[in-house]
C-alpha cells in the first residue's frame, strides 16, 4: 500500500473520531430543538406545605364518615380506594382506650378524628394522621406525618419522620427529634434539646421564655443606598459604631457589640457578631458564624458550615420574615427566627451553648 494513502487515511480517521462527539452539538447549535424550559415536576419543589396539602386533598372522601361519626359519637373502620385501611374516630379521646400499640405492629391503619385527638404514650403510629380538631400527643410516641386544623403538640422523646402541619400553632417537648419538615400557620415552639431539620412559620420560638411579641431593639430600615466595601484579610467593626453599606472580607470578620451595620455582610472565614449588634441585611459566612445574645438580623443568614446561635436574639421581623440556612445549626433557647430554619445536615436547640 502506499505510505501516502496510509498516512492520509490515518489522519481522516483521527479528524472523524474528534469531531463525531461534537455532531450533536452542531445540530442543536444550527436546528435549536431543545430551545423550551425543563418541565418541574411538582413534587420536588421547595414548598414545605406540599405533603400535608396533598394528605388534606387525600381525606376529603372520609369528610361525610368524619361527619357521621361527630354525630353519633362513636368510630368506624373502613379502606381507601388505594387499599390502606383507616380507622375515624368521632370522639378524639377514645384513641386513648385503643390497642394502637398491638395494631400498629401488625396491621397500620391510618386514624382521622372528627375532634381533637389525644394519643396514648409509648406508641408508634406507622400511618398518617388527620385531626379536624388539635393532637395531644403522649411521651415517647413515633409518628410517620400529623396534620391538624388547629394546635400540635408532641410529648417528651417523640419523634417525627417524614412531616408535620398545624393550622393552629406547633410545639413540641424535650428531646423531641424532628427529622422531616414541620410547619405552622400560627408559630411553631421547640424545647430544649428537640432536634429539626427544616421548619417554616410566620414566628419559630425556642423555648418558653422566647417572645415573638419583643419590640425591643428594632432595626428601622435604611433606605439609602451605600457603596459596597471590599477588604482583604481580616476586619472588625468596633463596638457601638455604625457601619454604612454592603461588606465583603476575604477572612475573619467580627462586628462588635452593639454595633449597626446598614447593609449586607460576607465573610470568606469565620464570622463573629457579639451580644446587640444588629444587621440591617443579610449575614452570610463561608465558614462557621457566631451570633451573640439579643442581636437582631433583618435579612437572611446563611453559613456554609455552622451557625451557633445565643439566646435573645431575632431573625427577621413578623412583617419581613426570614430564612436562617446552614448544615449545622444549635440555637439557645430564648431564639426567635420569624419564616425558615432549615438545618441541612442537623439543627438541635439547646439550653446553652
Amino acid at each position: 500500500m502506499n505510505p501516502f494513502v496510509s498516512v492520509v487515511g490515518l489522519i481522516l480517521l483521527t479528524v472523524a473520531l474528534m469531531v463525531l462527539p461534537l455532531v450533536p452539538a452542531f445540530t442543536e447549535l444550527h436546528g435549536k430543538s431543545d430551545a423550551l424550559p425543563l418541565s418541574v415536576i411538582q413534587q420536588h419543589t421547595g414548598e414545605i406545605r406540599f405533603f400535608a396539602d396533598g394528605f388534606r386533598s387525600y381525606i376529603k372522601g372520609l369528610e361525610p364518615v368524619l361527619g357521621e361519626c361527630v354525630r353519633s359519637g362513636g368510630h368506624t373502620t373502613g379502606t381507601m380506594p388505594d387499599g390502606s385501611e383507616y380507622l375515624v374516630l368521632g370522639r378524639g379521646e377514645e384513641a386513648l382506650l385503643l390497642p394502637f400499640r398491638e395494631r400498629n405492629e401488625f396491621r397500620p391503619v391510618m386514624i382521622a378524628s372528627g375532634s381533637d385527638l389525644l394519643l396514648p404514650p409509648e406508641t408508634s403510629f406507622s400511618k398518617d394522621i388527620y385531626s379536624a380538631g388539635s393532637v395531644m400527643g403522649g411521651t415517647n410516641n413515633h409518628y410517620r406525618a400529623i396534620l391538624a386544623e388547629k394546635d400540635i403538640r408532641l410529648g417528651s422523646e417523640s419523634s417525627v419522620m417524614r412531616w408535620v402541619h398545624a393550622v393552629g400553632e406547633f410545639s413540641a417537648d424535650a428531646g423531641c427529634r424532628l427529622y422531616g419538615r414541620v410547619s405552622s400557620d400560627a408559630g411553631i415552639r421547640l424545647s430544649r434539646e428537640c432536634s429539626f431539620l427544616r421548619l417554616n412559620a410566620p414566628f419559630i420560638a425556642m423555648g418558653e421564655e422566647a417572645d415573638p411579641a419583643l419590640t425591643s431593639l428594632p432595626i428601622p430600615a435604611d433606605t439609602t443606598t451605600h457603596q459596597r466595601l471590599f477588604h482583604e484579610g481580616d476586619f472588625e467593626i468596633p463596638a457601638g459604631e455604625v457601619f454604612r453599606g454592603n461588606l465583603v472580607v476575604r477572612g475573619r470578620l467580627r462586628i462588635g457589640a452593639g454595633a449597626r451595620v446598614c447593609g449586607s455582610v460576607k465573610a470568606g472565614k469565620a464570622l463573629v457578631l457579639e451580644p446587640g449588634a444588629s444587621i440591617e441585611g443579610s449575614l452570610i459566612s463561608a465558614s462557621i458564624m457566631q451570633i451573640g445574645s439579643g442581636c437582631r438580623i433583618r435579612g437572611p443568614v446563611i453559613a456554609e458550615r455552622m451557625v451557633l446561635i445565643r439566646k435573645g436574639t431575632h431573625c427577621g421581623t413578623v412583617g419581613n420574615p426570614t430564612t436562617v440556612s446552614a448544615p449545622d445549626i444549635q440555637v439557645e433557647q430564648g431564639v426567635v427566627v420569624f419564616g425558615t430554619l432549615w438545618a441541612r445536615d442537623h439543627g438541635q436547640a439547646v439550653a446553652s451553648l
